[in-house]
């Protein structure tokens, strides 16, 4: 995770999905010479699911779209899908159910390859799979107070190395890197520049810049992951809030004078970006502008927007 989460004792969930059934949490296992173990070699997306206490409903946030990306992943590694996209979204739904879930929750759909024949972890074996699981998993605790940063030395990956537009497990050694070296030197996440030394994103998640009224993002071509969470809050920023919204490179000098910076993902939800490299953004604190898309997004994903209603999916 690129944001420091919430670290709470989370009592282990009953059932997880393993190929078309739920099965009991312990016994949704992998052979470890599975291409997916050795190699990680899989796609995977990770989703989250919000309890309405009001409506008594567990509400699924953009599951077609977060599994439309799953079958663009699949194609691009070459994989054969294990089963119907539709099945895997029953499987969500089942999961969900089976655990009983009040709660919010996190959801991982990871669709793997298996073991080939000869045991060879390099080429696209036929054998695939998919699994499911779901822990619940509130919001992170950099949400409100923001986190500080630092330009990573680690370069993105590139889509002419591994395609980061999607999320392919071994992608994430990259974002490991970068994670680690910010830690280590005193940070909360990095910031990650990709080989033509534009701003790209941060570890796991994207970033955005308010500079002169505008909410400015780097073009899904500058190697960022083509995140479902940066698109609904273009959404909301274009539509609900009126601001103006533009797609282009960043410099890294833009975000040293960057009125804010919004760290966004599935994870992160709408965090706030507070210093880069020592130096304040702002005033050092959650800006207005987003402050205003955090309170429409909280409010859209629990369903308090009918505008909005396709994109949840009730669970009961």
């Amino acid at each position: 995770m690129a944001i420091e989460s919430i670290k709470v004792s989370i009592k282990k969930p009953r059932f997880a999905w393993l190929n078309n059934r739920c099965v009991p949490w312990d016994e949704c296992v992998l052979h470890v010479r599975t291409q997916a173990v050795y190699f990680g070699a899989n796609v995977f997306e990770g989703i989250r699911a919000y309890w309405n206490e009001e409506s008594k409903q567990l509400y699924v946030f953009k599951l077609d779209e977060h599994l439309r990306r799953l079958e663009q992943g699949m194609r691009i590694m070459r994989m054969k899908p294990p089963m119907p996209t539709a099945d895997i979204a029953r499987g969500v739904l089942d999961v969900l159910r089976a655990n009983e879930f009040r709660e919010n929750v996190h959801i991982t759909v990871t669709a793997y390859f298996g073991t080939s024949d000869d045991f060879d972890p390099l080429f696209a074996t036929e054998d695939t799979g998919a699994h499911i699981t779901g822990v619940p998993f509130d919001r992170v605790s950099a949400l409100f107070a923001g986190v500080n940063a630092c330009v990573s030395s680690w370069r993105r990956i590139s889509d002419d190395s591994v395609p980061p537009r999607i999320k392919v497990g071994a992608n994430y050694q990259n974002s490991r890197l970068a994670q680690h070296e910010a830690r280590m030197n005193g940070y909360h996440t990095a910031v990650m520049l990709n080989n033509q030394g534009k701003v790209s994103e941060t570890p796991g998640a994207c970033l955005m810049m308010v500079r002169d009224g505008q909410l400015i993002t780097p073009p899904v071509t500058a190697d960022i992951l083509e995140s479902v969470t940066r698109g609904t809050l273009m959404q909301i920023a274009r539509d609900d809030l009126k601001i103006p919204v533009v797609e282009r490179d960043m410099d890294r000098t833009e975000l040293y004078i960057a009125d804010e910076l919004i760290v966004c993902g599935t994870i992160a939800e709408v965090v706030p970006m507070i210093s880069v490299d020592r130096l304040a953004v702002g005033d050092g604190t959650a800006g207005p502008i987003t402050q205003k898309i955090r309170e429409r997004y909280f409010t859209l994903v629990r369903g308090g927007d009918e505008r909005h209603a396709s994109s949840l999916t009730p669970v009961y």
